[in-house]
């Protein structure tokens, strides 16, 4: 296994992982009925195929997007129709307003980064206009919104898992309407199953949070690696594509997978973690990288607070000189990606300056509950110096 990160960029599996909520924390999976899925994309495709939504049909997708929420629609058959966001990250509902036609079935809305849309008054424009409402929560699996859980408000609600839980994939369709009704899906298959555990088990033992059991752990994953190689060259092809892998944008969606549930050990995994543990750290972390990387010339904070009921995904900072600092972070190892840095092709240029501006700009650090406090000081010693440096350089 490759390590491009020297340390953790996702949540990371440990016995810390789990403990008793005495009180709980509010998520996507309390809003309504759900069921547990592959991916989010997939929770997209499932949301959009139970509702009929098909050849001929639009939905409206922010300007400010990743392909995961722009492939379902295409795989779909429907057309995606694009419109603006504001520098806030507030989904421009005026410019949606301009681009509906009498094809318009539905909108998706994604609390970026975490943090949350104005649900009602989006819930109010597609009411409005007969809009199937998606509530896109794949940055924010826990929270809470005008006194709901998030993915309340929308017809449907999509969450990933593995963005919160030390799992190597899962994530849900939500539906507080009453909309997921007889609706089923797949078991994942045996081998895949096995994978996605084997996985999420290594990935603990490279950033060793295996304890005593890491050498153990090492050698049976070598041995494992030897194996493999020697008895095939590829995988199947119904192994679940790597969740860092980036393709050009590309997500590696596979239509054939849409009604393929989550793993047994992923479910277990995200039964038995703790909510509060997550949400507490999370937001403990936002706050530190806050107040280290704030200050610092070339760059700000994304969102000037952290509002209550918000739970980061990430620490999104705005940064001046994106091509001179971003190389230097992938460089000495930071864990850094930027949301969006592949648009649409389908997007004409030019109709959101906020979306193609934060495409390149908006770079995304890792705040989980996992990091340890050294692991968190010394991304944020080297973001500091990598951002000092590029200064200097002009």
């Amino acid at each position: 296994m490759s390590l491009p990160e020297k340390i953790p960029k996702n949540p990371v599996l440990s016995c810390q992982s789990f403990g008793r909520d005495e009180r709980g924390y509010p998520s996507v999976l309390d809003a309504g009925e759900f069921l547990f899925l592959n991916r989010g994309s997939l929770a997209i495709a499932f949301a959009l195929k139970h509702v009929g939504i098909a050849g001929g049909d639009e939905v409206l997708i922010p300007a400010y997007h990743c392909m995961a929420m722009v492939e379902p629609v295409l795989w779909s058959g429907a057309k995606p129709v694009f419109f603006r966001i504001s520098e806030s990250t507030r989904l421009d509902l005026e410019d949606a307003g301009l681009r509906l036609s009498s094809r318009s079935r539905a909108l998706i809305a994604p609390h970026y980064f975490g943090f949350h849309q104005d649900m009602p008054e989006i819930r109010a424009f597609c009411d409005r206009h007969h809009l199937v409402l998606i509530e896109d929560c794949a940055h924010a699996f826990l929270g809470e919104t005008g006194g709901h859980p998030v993915g309340y408000y929308g017809d449907y609600a999509i969450g990933s898992a593995w963005k919160f839980f030390p799992v190597d994939e899962g994530a849900c369709v939500v539906s507080s309407k009453g909309r997921l009704a007889g609706a089923s899906t797949e078991p994942m298959g045996l081998f895949s199953g096995i994978k996605s555990f084997v996985n999420t088990l290594e990935y603990a033992v490279e950033y060793r949070r295996m304890g005593w059991l890491n050498p153990v752990f090492r050698l049976a994953f070598r041995l494992k690696d030897g194996l493999w190689k020697s008895v095939k060259q590829n995988p199947p092809a119904s192994t679940p594509p790597d969740k860092n892998e980036n393709r050009g944008g590309h997500t590696g969606f596979d239509g054939s997978r849409v009604t393929q549930s989550i793993s047994r050990s992923s479910r277990m995994i995200v039964s038995a973690a703790s909510k509060s543990r997550m949400a507490k750290r999370r937001r403990e972390n936002y706050l530190k990288l806050q107040s280290r990387l704030g200050p610092l010339p070339g760059c700000r904070p994304l969102f000037g607070s952290l509002p209550e009921g918000v739970v980061p995904h990430v620490f999104p900072l705005l940064v001046d000189n994106p091509e001179k600092v971003f190389p230097r972070l992938k460089e000495e190892g930071v864990p850094v990606i930027r949301f969006g840095e592949y648009l649409s092709l389908d997007m004409e240029k030019g109709l959101c300056r906020v979306s193609e501006d934060y495409s390149r700009r908006v770079f995304q650090f890792p705040c989980h509950q996992d990091l340890k406090s050294e692991e968190l000081e010394w991304m944020m010693n080297r973001i500091a110096n990598i951002l000092e440096s590029a200064q200097a350089q002009g």
